[in-house]
């Protein structure tokens, strides 16, 4: 069986994107000998590279993209790995053609003010029409099986496309479990590294973009710290510069990771106290699985597919209620019989996400829908 990956641009820096992707073909490549794995990132066309930065990726991803596609061999596997580039159906060879959809913020959000931690308001926001997302959504019902990465992405799928719901199969993103354990490190150690002071309460926050929702995340740093907590945040992969928050007062308070290679992620997650994940939207919301694989207990939204992944072991609030959010973070800081249940029942739900059930079950769905090709 030959298995093409078609990748997006690395210009398109989109970090979850990539981690899938790196994390599928890897796994596939050594999962078996009957298995041929190859792999295509596209490249930017030297004369696109003239244009503006905001043109310069549209014309490449939905011309140059689908160009360079028609040159590629047959294949009995292709498999879409990014829901963004689901236009590229059409010129695709191969027998089957698979697309992992992971969400639908993009139609979900369209029109509407995006608030974030720069503009609280909600002005000078992307308010425009989503057609060329549009157009690739367009492209599901073409593909032998959709891949969505959760219950509520396939529901959105249905409610936002006019994919068939019989061409949907579930499968959750897992993580690898030799790095996400709750195995014990030297927190002193990893603090220094990163320059963190080992002595407060730490509370880990993630990403970027408004629908992350760290309007709330900041605030409830400054309820705990109006509270006489000694705390701080810990916020992996921020972008932005922390002077242009409103309030300059807690920027002290915040402590920047940069992006880190997955085998160093969990550390970070261990020398934490508390996951916060105040999310208006997640297509699968990874960060909560990982928390709660390390032992970390998570404060998270009741929104989207979060409750899905996170069940009763996670403490859901409404993500636009930080008060609510701020009480339930107290209860684990001040409450060790509370804190520790949480651990242990974030532990066991980490365990139904199985790592190698969910490789296994995309090869099963190659293997099936390539039979229905063969006969």
């Amino acid at each position: 069986m030959k298995i093409n990956y078609l990748r997006n641009f690395d210009e398109d820096k989109r970090i979850s994107m990539n981690e899938y992707a790196n994390d599928l073909i890897h796994y596939q490549k050594n999962y078996s000998s009957k298995i041929e794995v190859t792999e295509h990132t596209p490249k930017i066309n030297p004369f696109f590279k003239l244009l503006p930065d905001n043109w310069k990726l549209r014309f490449a991803r939905y011309i140059g993209y689908p160009l360079s596609i028609k040159k590629l061999p047959n294949y009995d596997i292709t498999h879409v790995l990014d829901h963004s580039y689901a236009h590229l159906v059409k010129n695709i060879k191969s027998k089957v053609k698979i697309l992992t959809v992971h969400d639908l913020i993009p139609l979900i959000y369209e029109g509407k003010p995006l608030k974030d931690i720069y503009n609280f308001s909600g002005k000078k926001s992307d308010k425009n029409k989503k057609y060329l997302f549009r157009y690739s959504a367009k492209h599901f019902k073409y593909f032998d099986r959709i891949i969505a990465v959760s219950h509520n992405t396939k529901k959105d799928i249905l409610k936002l496309t006019d994919c068939l719901e019989s061409k949907i199969t579930v499968i959750h993103m897992n993580i690898p479990k030799e790095y996400f354990n709750s195995v014990s490190i030297d927190k002193e150690k990893i603090c220094q590294k990163y320059k963190i002071p080992i002595k407060p309460k730490k509370i880990l926050i993630s990403g970027n973009g408004f629908y992350k929702n760290h309007i709330t995340s900041i605030k409830i740093l400054e309820n705990l710290l109006d509270k006489n907590f000694d705390v701080c945040i810990v916020w992996i992969g921020h972008k932005g510069d922390l002077n242009k928050i409103n309030n300059p007062n807690i920027v002290n308070k915040i402590y920047k990771i940069p992006i880190v290679d997955k085998k160093e992620l969990p550390f970070i997650y261990k020398i934490c106290d508390i996951a916060l994940v105040p999310s208006l939207y997640e297509g699968m919301g990874l960060v909560a699985i990982e928390a709660m694989s390390t032992g970390i207990p998570v404060v998270t939204s009741n929104t989207s597919s979060i409750p899905e992944i996170v069940g009763e072991e996670g403490i859901t609030c409404d993500p636009t209620n930080d008060e609510q959010m701020t009480q339930s973070i107290i209860k684990l800081l001040t409450n060790k019989e509370f804190y520790q249940k949480k651990i242990n029942d974030g532990l066991i739900r980490s365990k139904l996400f199985d790592y190698d059930r969910m490789h296994k079950s995309i090869i099963s769905i190659y293997k099936d829908e390539l039979s229905k090709k063969v006969k």
